[in-house]
């Protein structure tokens, strides 16, 4: 078997592999450069808004911030998830990398969304709004007697239309439901995450 890992392109520190990407950050911000009291999100999402352009980041889209994780060595890591019309997209996220305090790089995974893909999306939205809400998904789910983790609609990639994943808490066993935001719903997967 042979394996090829294509480069899709390379432009000075910035690099990217089939979504994946890098960027150097040249002019590195801190605190001291945005006036003394950007707290390190705010560095991070002027960052990210600095590097518009280079991350292909549209102004339908927004971020949406998930969690900061520090390193053994004292530096901070922001991940955001990206957004089209305020629901989150499947698998894209953007890394914003602290060194001493100062935004040093962004990575993550990225891809364009077509406008024909987002024109599938717009017409399965009812005026910017998901077809079902939350109450109506589990209702259809019938887990009232389960612990809700979360429940969130969701954009998936690989096809152009919204679904709601819905993480349950079933006898202390992780369930994962995954519902296709039409009326009539369909449970498109259901995942069990068993731990041992």
């Amino acid at each position: 078997m042979i394996r090829t890992l294509i480069l899709c392109g390379y432009l000075g520190s910035t690099y990217a592999w089939g979504g994946f990407f890098h960027l150097d950050v040249d002019n590195i911000l801190s605190a001291d450069s945005m006036g003394g009291s950007a707290t390190t999100l705010e560095q991070a999402r002027s960052s990210i808004l600095e590097h518009r352009a280079q991350l292909n980041l549209s102004s339908d889209g927004a971020l949406l911030f998930q969690q900061t994780n520090t390193d053994r060595f004292g530096n901070q890591h922001l991940r955001f998830k990206t957004t089209y019309r305020g629901i989150e997209v499947e698998k894209m996220q953007i890394i914003v990398h602290f060194d001493q305090e100062a935004v040093s790089s962004i990575s993550g995974y990225q891809q364009l969304l077509s406008p024909s893909f987002k024109s599938k999306i717009d017409a399965h939205l009812n005026q910017e709004k998901t077809q079902l809400t939350a109450d109506k998904v589990l209702a259809f789910i019938d887990q009232k007697q389960h612990k809700v983790l979360s429940i969130k609609p969701m954009i998936i990639q690989t096809q152009p239309y919204v679904i709601w994943q819905v993480r349950l808490s079933v006898n202390g066993i992780e369930t994962i439901y995954r519902v296709s935001d039409s009326n009539p719903p369909n449970i498109l997967s259901k995942i069990e995450d068993i731990k041992y």
